[in-house]
């Protein structure tokens, strides 16, 4: 259904008004790429007959050579802002070897046409799909890329423009994001697989110290956006994004990636892959490489041979593997990741990063396992992750973790973080990991300038803002927390923890109704049954009160215990520390000494930070409290200035 006048079209809840390039949904805009709208645009205007596939690709790509894979995508895109399921569709019918159909009731809204000064010399416009004409030259280029994809396993699926614009040199790119490869399997339960291959081609090109790379927390938020992809770019402040799709077989994989420019949506590079499941390392590899070549980047020596040392892995380790980084990542699942990567090493194990994997979950278990049980575990699996492949980042990270918080081991702990930085200077954990190092020993500007670099690659991770809010807090910034944790409720508003950080910086200011307020909150997120208790305690006897009754509850509480799965763990160290806090803002100082050896004793890894934290400044001074301080391994004369 052709309109030969330009137009307003509705369909269902939907209005699509071409000339103003806008989707309307309900009257509110809905966000699509230049080259999705436009096939929409087309589809629409053809209502009810069967578009061809090579119609739809003269007409989106005039001048340029891509596979389906690509018109796919944009379908794919359609269809999710659309609503409309391909196995039950309501607006576009897949056709299948053929092309696409749009079955919607379509209404045309026409406005009239513009006065003309002289004769036209056709009432009718051309359409999209008249206006095309397929240069030999093009024609030439698919029978290339036939020929290169019948020879061999890797073929190019984007072709430059000719004429004068082939000239032209790609934009400077400095900063790259790798947006969620989407899924062409339909299956949902094989999604792990599509997430994982991003996973693993950020972490190839983090390695790159030369290139600013989003990391994956931040990159996964778009997963399946409706933001377009310069609306991307400007909230992750970077210069372009590689997105792509994935299908895999019984035995192969196949990977498209395209790079595209942020700001202008305009596409620079893409490029097809198919090879054998054990080959898929290097196949990460290659892409990663290829991408660099494509933005002009110059590799180290050190990066170079990183990205070319790739062994066969056996798929199923693999699979494995990727199934565990998937739980992993997922809140409340560091249990059934770490099956997987141990299963991972069952099948392989010479497979470095499924041990990695072991040790990244031990280390989040710290937060609910007794500190005693969980590190040495972690640090015994990334030795081992360390011996297979001595360059592995996330290892180094983590066996910098296990002898900064267990061990104590501070300048063991040093180099190993620094290890992991220079292998992959753009891991934002690693950073997030340094900068508490740096404030331990009372570099706080330095942790700050470290936190701020690891917002910059990973901006949307709940941790690393957090951990921005307390290093200003430690720094007597307290203006500047508070603001931060403001943003931090923004972006994460479940997290009751934010909620008691808030309410330390308040007692610090001794602003004590706003530390009641914010207390009772985390409470109340928490469904704790002593809210109404403590609110009482407030009313009659204002915050010290409060405080009071706290200690009083928690003392008679009995010995803390978290199930998790079927482990059941000691809190205790937690508690002491809790113990601690409470009577230092007391200045009951023989109990908070009495607790803070008991958290020191149990390992409580906020220890670490005795120096640096202002809810012990009552307490400085005490000849008990140095001595707790050396018992940890800090020098007494750490950040004396600052902590005064």
């Amino acid at each position: 259904m052709a309109s030969d006048q330009q137009g307003t079209y509705e369909f269902g809840q939907f209005t699509l008004v071409p000339t103003e390039k806008r989707l309307l949904c309900d009257r509110e805009v809905v966000p699509l790429a230049p080259k999705v709208f436009d096939t929409l645009v087309l589809l629409v205007e053809n209502q009810g007959r069967l578009v061809q596939k090579d119609e739809l690709l003269k007409a989106l790509w005039p001048e340029t050579v891509v596979e389906e894979q690509a018109l796919a995508h944009n379908i794919s895109q359609l269809r999710k802002v659309l609503r409309d399921p391909a196995e039950d569709p309501k607006f576009i019918e897949t056709v299948p070897k053929r092309g696409y159909r749009f079955i919607a009731s379509v209404r045309a809204v026409t406005e009239p046409a513009p006065v003309l000064t002289s004769p036209a010399p056709s009432s009718a416009a051309p359409s999209a799909m008249q206006r095309v004409r397929w240069p030999r030259r093009t024609v030439l280029a698919v029978l290339a890329a036939l020929l290169v994809l019948a020879a061999g396993a890797t073929a190019y699926i984007y072709f430059p423009r000719t004429g004068p614009k082939a000239a032209r040199a790609l934009p400077a790119i400095h900063s790259l994001a790798v947006l969620p490869l989407e899924s062409l399997s339909g299956d949902k339960e094989q999604e792990y697989f599509a997430d994982g291959m991003t996973d693993a081609l950020i972490t190839d090109l983090a390695q790159i110290g030369s290139l600013r790379v989003i990391s994956r927390t931040s990159a996964m938020q778009f997963k399946g956006s409706r933001k377009t992809l310069p609306q991307i770019g400007r909230d992750l402040n970077v210069d372009a994004v590689v997105e792509g799709t994935v299908t895999r077989g019984e035995r192969r994989v196949r990977v498209t990636a395209q790079l595209i420019q942020a700001s202008s949506d305009q596409h620079l590079w893409a490029r097809t892959y198919e090879r054998d499941l054990q080959d898929i390392l290097a196949l990460q590899d290659e892409i990663a490489r290829d991408i660099t070549v494509q933005i002009r980047v110059t590799l180290t020596p050190g990066e170079h041979s990183r990205l070319t040392q790739a062994q066969p892995v056996d798929p199923e380790a693999y699979d494995s593997y990727l199934r565990g980084r998937y739980w992993w990542s997922k809140e409340g699942g560091e249990w059934k990741g770490l099956d997987y990567f141990q299963k991972a090493i069952a099948k392989d194990p010479g497979y470095a990063p499924a041990y990695s994997g072991v040790a990244d979950s031990f280390l989040n278990l710290g937060d609910v396992l007794s500190p005693r049980e969980v590190y040495p575990k972690a640090k015994e699996a990334a030795i081992k992750a360390l011996e297979l492949d001595p360059f592995l980042a996330e290892a180094h990270a983590s066996l910098a973790a296990a002898k900064f918080v267990n061990d104590w081991d501070w300048p063991g702990a040093v180099d190993e973080i620094k290890q992991a930085i220079a292998f992959s200077p753009n891991y934002g954990v690693a950073h997030w990991r340094y900068s508490h190092y740096l404030a331990a020993v009372g570099r706080l500007d330095e942790a700050i300038g470290e936190i701020e670099r690891a917002r910059e690659l990973d901006p949307f991770s709940h941790r690393i803002n957090v951990a921005l809010g307390t290093l200003l807090y430690w720094a007597r910034r307290h203006d500047d927390a508070l603001r931060q944790y403001q943003r931090c409720l923004e972006m994460f508003p479940d997290d009751f923890g934010v909620y008691n950080a808030i309410a330390d910086v308040y007692e610090r200011k001794k602003m004590f109704a706003e530390a009641f307020a914010a207390r009772q909150q985390a409470l109340v997120m928490q469904k704790d049954p002593t809210v109404g208790t403590l609110a009482d305690a407030y009313q009659r006897s204002g915050y010290r009160g409060w405080v009071l009754k706290k200690v009083q509850i928690l003392e008679q509480a009995p010995p803390q215990t978290m199930q998790t799965g079927e482990r059941e763990s000691l809190l205790e160290p937690y508690k002491n520390f809790g113990m601690a806090y409470f009577s230092a803002l007391l200045n009951d100082e023989a109990h908070a000494m009495d607790y803070l050896e008991r958290a020191i004793d149990g390992r409580n890894p906020e220890v670490l930070f005795l120096q640096v934290d202002p809810a012990w400044d009552p307490i400085r001074s005490s000849p008990r409290f140095r001595d707790l301080v050396r018992r940890v391994g800090l020098p007494e004369s750490v950040n004396r200035q600052e902590a005064n």
